[in-house]
């Protein structure tokens, strides 16, 4: 399928729904150019696992080959700062965006990313940080096992 994409398109070909390092490994085995951590609001499957519970296992197998990007469950600047620690690449923004493009269309969408920004800068500051190159794995701490945690 990768293969038949990059054949009728020249952009970036990212695989989306990506919750295990084995097919984080998968994917970029098979020519995917990034990755995207997401259980997809966890609307199909009762009980899969929170995104970012998965990230640090992704990030692990992929090992810097392409990019890892996290989606779901970014509501504020400390959400960004936590998958940026936790190896994320970057994050994707969707809900909030879509509530401030309902309530003031453009302004409304520029509001929430200015807000989300200055959230980041926030948090950055309290956690000594001053530069996105400085956050590193030591400012999150994993969750332990257990039912709510998504271990089997």
């Amino acid at each position: 399928m990768i293969d038949w994409l990059r054949s009728i398109s020249t952009v970036p070909i990212l695989l989306k729904g990506i919750l295990t390092g084995s097919d984080a490994v998968r994917a970029v085995d098979a020519g995917a150019d990034g990755v995207i951590v997401s259980n997809h609001g966890g609307r199909q499957l009762d009980g899969v696992p929170a995104s970012v519970e998965m990230l640090p296992d992704v990030v692990a197998a992929v090992r810097g080959r392409v990019p890892v990007l996290l989606d779901g469950g970014v509501r504020r600047g400390r959400d960004v700062l936590a998958a940026l620690a936790m190896g994320a690449d970057a994050v994707l923004l969707g809900r909030p965006v879509l509530h401030g493009l309902a309530v003031d269309a453009s302004r409304g969408v520029t509001e929430v990313l200015t807000i989300l920004l200055e959230e980041l800068t926030d948090a950055m500051t309290l956690a000594g940080l001053g530069a996105l190159a400085d956050i590193g794995p030591g400012l999150v701490r994993p969750s332990p096992p257990g039912p709510a945690s998504g271990a089997r």
